[in-house]
């Protein structure tokens, strides 16, 4: 029985080796599409030029490890050009989004219905980015003219509306929109391999209470939400040496890892990861989805947000 145990704890001992391995995950990779991320848990991507006012709907095949484009479709957009900032300013935003839901029975304006992104998300909010109700949405249903432009929202011809709720509408919570300016950055394996890197090594350092490797990983322009406020890195740094000091053993679990990039008008290499966690101690039990911004600079991993 002894035996047996030693067994599992080495082989367990070297998995971990493994996945901290940039080696292991360039060889992971090699052969999987990364044109637009890496996804576990992803069927659809959406991506849209607000430059050339494009939107393709590429479908992921998990045995290939590829996407394919199966929908495009001429859309409007915002009547000004550039990254959303606040309410009112006639611009789309620039960024990566969930699809949240979609909504029916809407004035006639909007066509036969709408599919709401989630702008403004963590990141736009601790970028104090404001506004809302950013949808795809249609044309008049009663035929009428209408600009060529909107005020923020998305807007198709209501059989592309329904062609593209008929592909991706039971497929909402699987789907991703990434909108970009006409200069979505290019994404390498190396920068994909270092990022998955460094998320196995940071829940090492998180689960053998390594404070000072698991610092090392944040920003220290770091905004940490709580609830619903955003704390700064010497707060966090504070209140995780209160945890780690408090907490026993700890194991924490990931998997559906994703990584998408993450457009911005300062060309920097962002990506937005997301992953379901399962953290267990003596004191405390969870179970959810961990959303992280990171940014590859100079080789180097920050991490720039946590929720």
């Amino acid at each position: 029985m002894d035996y047996f145990r030693a067994g599992g704890e080495d082989l367990e001992k070297k998995a971990k080796e493994l996945l901290q391995s940039k080696k292991y995950w360039l060889n992971r990779i090699k052969n999987r599409d990364i044109e637009f991320g890496f996804y576990e848990d992803i069927k659809y991507l959406l991506i849209v030029n607000k430059k050339f006012k494009s939107l393709d709907v590429w479908e992921f095949n998990p045995q290939k490890f590829q996407f394919k484009i199966v929908q495009t479709f001429d859309i409007f957009v915002g009547e000004k050009n550039g990254q959303k900032q606040k309410k009112g300013d006639l611009r789309t935003p620039t960024g990566t989004y969930q699809l949240t839901k979609q909504l029916y029975k809407l004035d006639q304006f909007y066509g036969p219905l709408a599919i709401v992104l989630s702008y403004p998300n963590d990141w736009d909010q601790s970028q104090n980015r404001t506004g809302g109700g950013i949808w795809i949405h249609g044309r008049p249903l009663n035929g009428q003219k209408r600009n060529n432009y909107t005020k923020g929202c998305l807007a198709l011809d209501n059989q592309d509306l329904k062609k593209l709720n008929k592909k991706i509408g039971k497929k909402l919570q699987k789907s991703l929109i990434i909108l970009e300016d006409g200069k979505l950055f290019h994404i390498t394996k190396n920068d994909l391999a270092i990022i998955l890197q460094k998320i196995y090594q940071w829940i090492n350092a998180w689960q053998n209470k390594e404070f000072k490797k698991y610092i090392k990983f944040y920003s220290k322009k770091l905004k940490y939400k709580k609830k619903k406020q955003f704390k700064n890195y010497d707060w966090f740094k504070k209140y995780k040496q209160k945890i780690f000091k408090k907490a026993g053993q700890i194991k924490i679990f990931a998997s559906k890892i994703n990584i998408a990039p993450y457009p911005n008008s300062s060309n920097r290499k962002l990506f937005l990861v997301f992953f379901n966690e399962k953290y267990h101690s003596k004191n405390y039990n969870w179970q959810g989805k961990k959303t992280l911004m990171v940014e590859i600079k100079n080789g180097q991993f920050y991490i720039l947000l946590e929720k």
